[in-house]
């Protein structure tokens, strides 16, 4: 367990090919420290390491209180037939955007169901992230926002059904 933590931090910063060298100075190579976990997530709010990283398939850069890794498959399945893995994607009418494809009141909704819980996590200055992502247009939040976003609507599976449908039902697949 401490080698898979340790392992998925370093994915999370610099992605498949990471080596234990690539991991932030400061955080250590067993299981995570608390402290360590938030330094992470907090640059990866911030836009660091692979939350710059806009478009394809990769592991959920959220893995907080509402990150499901049984549903992972799903999530990745979601974000392929929505948008193509594209976290820029913009619908033809121009309605839903971002990975998810999510309409502006839906992000907006997130933002305020993800506020209270972000203060308490990693603080004020993020909690002012949140905030401003109001005022963003959704396929500009970067890849830890989107992502957060969706497992904070997913909720434990209670708000899958906002992305029921289409050609291809990702939620027959385990």
């Amino acid at each position: 367990m401490c080698i898979a933590l340790a392992t998925t931090l370093a994915l999370l910063v610099s992605g498949p090919v990471a080596l234990a060298a690539d991991v932030p100075t400061g955080v250590s190579q067993g299981a995570p420290a608390a402290s360590e976990r938030k330094q992470i997530e907090l640059a990866l709010a911030l836009g660091k390491f692979k939350a710059r990283d806009r478009h394809g398939v990769m592991m959920s850069l959220y893995q907080g209180k509402w990150f499901m890794p049984k549903r992972e498959k799903v999530r990745r399945c979601i974000t392929k037939r929505e948008s193509g893995a594209n976290y820029r994607a913009v619908s033809a009418g121009g309605r839903y955007r971002g990975a998810y494809q999510m309409s502006r009141r839906l992000a907006v909704g997130a933002s305020w169901m993800m506020q209270r819980e972000v203060r308490k996590e990693l603080g004020a200055d993020a909690e002012k992230i949140v905030i401003a992502l109001r005022n963003k247009p959704t396929q500009r939040w970067n890849r830890y926002w989107q992502d957060r976003a969706f497992w904070t609507i997913w909720h434990k599976g209670k708000g899958k059904s906002h992305w029921r449908g289409g050609a291809h039902d990702c939620m027959t697949r385990r």
